[in-house]
């Protein structure tokens, strides 16, 4: 997780996401909301916490990359 989170702080400030590819983000986003429901069903903090901040960094980057079309 903690390696999206320069890229996604860089996005935001710079407002520049035409180099990142928004399939990667996207799937990213998908495969770390399945994490995050699985963690929820075991009930382990660990894995639901960090998915769902992962989420949260993947999808910012995706709207991002969605409104500089």
């Amino acid at each position: 997780m903690a390696a999206f989170v320069p890229q996604a702080y860089k996005a935001v400030k710079t407002k520049k996401t035409r180099d990142l590819a928004l399939s990667t983000y996207a799937t990213l986003v998908l495969t770390s909301v399945l994490w995050t429901v699985y963690g929820f069903s075991l009930k382990s903090p660990a894995i639901y916490i960090t998915n769902s901040l992962l989420a949260v960094l993947a999808l910012i980057i995706c709207v991002m990359k969605l409104i500089e079309g």
